[in-house]
């Protein structure tokens, strides 16, 4: 049987491959990827889930699923103007359909996705973890963007589900959870950085996050995480997933516009999933 082996949280920020290209590896967002890629290789997994969102990409109004899973054998992108390499990197179609079939018979009606590409959500923290693509990926897409968007405790039953299904996924196998997202974010609104391109309405809030996810207080997020809370943290809104806290959890540092790294070595098989 498989076995979750790990679980990280990183952000997606489209301009750090440029920023970093400009700035060099010694500047603090490579150093912090590069901790996280350095966890990574540590575990060894054979295959990534990568729980992320959609920011109008892959999805738009007339076809935007809540849950969604990628089953391809290529996959590639990024398939927007971010300013990064293209890249194609190999899927695991047999987790993600085991994924999909598990799930539904628990009750999640998990859309399934064929012919796609993705955007920078999923590339732009390959590009820094795994540049050469080596190892295959499973996207489930969460939709973080087009209201009616999913509650906290529905995302939870997510994740434990599908943490179910990799255990019971019939191959030898070490899979590695990737959370893609930040915990509070804006978009060209009022509240970023003269200047900046994207900042943190909520500086608070993901203080707030990052020490419940150090302590595994995972229940108390889940309930904190009302519509109303994190209408006021994100704008226009992101879902990620992250793991609970654990003895082995490594909480990066959050750079000044409020995004967090995390590294979760051995992780639980049910890691949960939220809005963040």
């Amino acid at each position: 049987m498989a076995d979750i082996v790990a679980a990280f949280g990183v952000p997606h920020t489209p301009n750090f491959p440029a920023l970093v290209a400009k700035q060099g590896s010694d500047c603090k967002t490579a150093r912090l990827y590069a901790e996280v890629a350095r966890h990574l290789r540590e575990a060894s997994p054979d295959v990534l889930l990568i729980y992320t969102d959609d920011h109008f990409n892959t999805f738009f109004f007339d076809n935007f699923p809540i849950f969604a899973v990628g089953i391809a054998d290529q996959i590639c992108g990024p398939n927007d103007q971010t300013a990064m390499p293209s890249y194609r990197v190999a899927g695991e179609a047999a987790l993600a359909s085991h994924v999909r079939a598990r799930a539904i018979a628990g009750g999640f009606d998990l859309s399934l996705v064929q012919e796609f590409e993705v955007d920078h959500s999923i590339m732009v923290p390959l590009h820094f973890l795994t540049p050469d693509m080596q190892i295959p990926i499973v996207p489930l897409f969460i939709n973080g963007l087009a209201p009616p968007l999913p509650s906290a405790q529905r995302c939870l039953a997510l994740g434990r589900a599908v943490g179910d299904a990799i255990a019971d996924w019939p191959a030898n196998k070490r899979v590695a959870v990737v959370g893609s997202g930040s915990f509070s974010l804006e978009i060209g609104g009022p509240k970023i950085p003269l200047g900046e391109r994207a900042g943190t309405p909520d500086p608070q809030w993901a203080r707030h996050v990052q020490d419940h996810l150090e302590h595994g207080r995972v229940d108390d997020l889940v309930e904190e995480s009302t519509p109303a809370r994190l209408a006021r943290a994100v704008r226009p809104g992101v879902a990620g997933r992250t793991s609970p806290a654990h003895p082995g959890l490594k909480a990066g540092p959050r750079t000044p516009a409020g995004r967090a790294s995390a590294a979760l070595p051995d992780s639980p098989a049910s890691p949960p999933c939220f809005p963040c």
